[in-house]
């Protein structure tokens, strides 16, 4: 089968198409006929800074082609969005506890621009946090993908959310259905702010803020981030650290993710759409190597 990846860590350019054994399912995965990719930054930092040869690649949409001997919840020619290893490729193979059906209504490209920013967002907002109707949760970096999806998974359960994020997206995050936008670029939002989140969600790149997020928070309450850390303070707060974690499974995050697209409750929008080509992979990096509004997805629909 044909597949991208690198043999030596660098820019976008190390990206190269390779030929590789069709992978085989397990007993319980299925073989999945990619359709679409869904790009991530964790890509981007294995490609700067892995060493290779590696083909990286988690979020696919496409059709089975095989079930393992025990998968019999799934059967070939169904439509499904997985997250898997080794997704830069024409076949990927899936855990049954990180596939789920794909409706028809949703296309393969919506499908798998959500997968990882998804599976993070609602186990973020259902296993480290639980955010309740009517508490005010905000959010940093609401404009990146996982920040978008979370505030989307917290209108749907009827909380006030609070949007952080550039001025120049105002727009788009009005378009999340957040109570509130408050652009950092333009207030003091440590004062703006002040103790006024029951939970302070900080998905920003690398977690950046923590000062801010102390401030943000109300006593008692609770900061959950991408960092690792934040510096002493005498309010009264629990910090959670946004991490890997199996419970729930990304096939639960997906399935309860995927219900709420079906119902027009949820989108994230493609900022653009990449042939499976090279140049179509390296185009793509090139984009997450910059500051963008939106997924890049991979489309085997497109002609390169």
């Amino acid at each position: 089968m044909q597949a991208f990846g690198y043999t030596h860590a660098g820019g976008p350019e190390v990206i190269e198409a390779v030929t590789l054994p069709t992978p085989e399912p397990t007993a319980q995965q299925v073989q999945i006929r990619v359709e679409a990719i869904g790009l991530n930054n964790r890509e981007r930092a294995e490609r700067q800074n892995a060493p290779g040869p590696m083909v990286t690649g988690r979020d696919v949409a496409g059709v089975v082609t095989k079930v393992g001997a025990t998968a019999s919840s799934f059967a070939v020619g169904d439509r499904v969005v997985a997250h898997v290893e080794h997704g830069y490729a024409e076949t990927a193979v899936a855990n049954l506890d990180a596939v789920v059906a794909l409706p028809d209504a949703i296309s393969f490209e919506d499908a798998a621009a959500i997968v990882t920013p998804a599976i993070t967002a609602y186990k973020t907002l259902n296993a480290f946090t639980t955010v309740n109707p009517g508490q005010t949760l905000i959010i940093k970096g609401v404009t990146g993908a996982v920040g978008a999806i979370a505030a989307q998974l917290a209108v749907a359960k009827q909380a006030t959310v609070i949007g952080i994020g550039a001025a120049r997206n105002a727009d788009f995050v009005d378009s999340l259905g957040v109570s509130q936008f408050v652009a950092y670029d333009q207030v003091a939002i440590a004062t703006a702010l002040a103790d006024r989140g029951d939970i302070v969600m900080n998905a920003a790149m690398d977690g950046v803020g923590t000062d801010d997020d102390i401030a943000m928070v109300k006593p008692g309450g609770t900061i959950v981030s991408v960092a690792h850390g934040v510096p002493s303070s005498n309010k009264k707060f629990d910090f959670i650290n946004i991490r890997p974690t199996n419970t729930p499974t990304d096939a639960q995050a997906l399935t309860a993710i995927i219900a709420l697209m079906a119902d027009h409750k949820l989108h994230m929008p493609i900022d653009m759409t990449l042939p499976f080509t090279r140049d179509g992979f390296v185009a793509g990096h090139q984009q997450l190597d910059v500051s963008h509004t939106g997924r890049i997805v991979i489309s085997r629909a497109l002609k390169g």
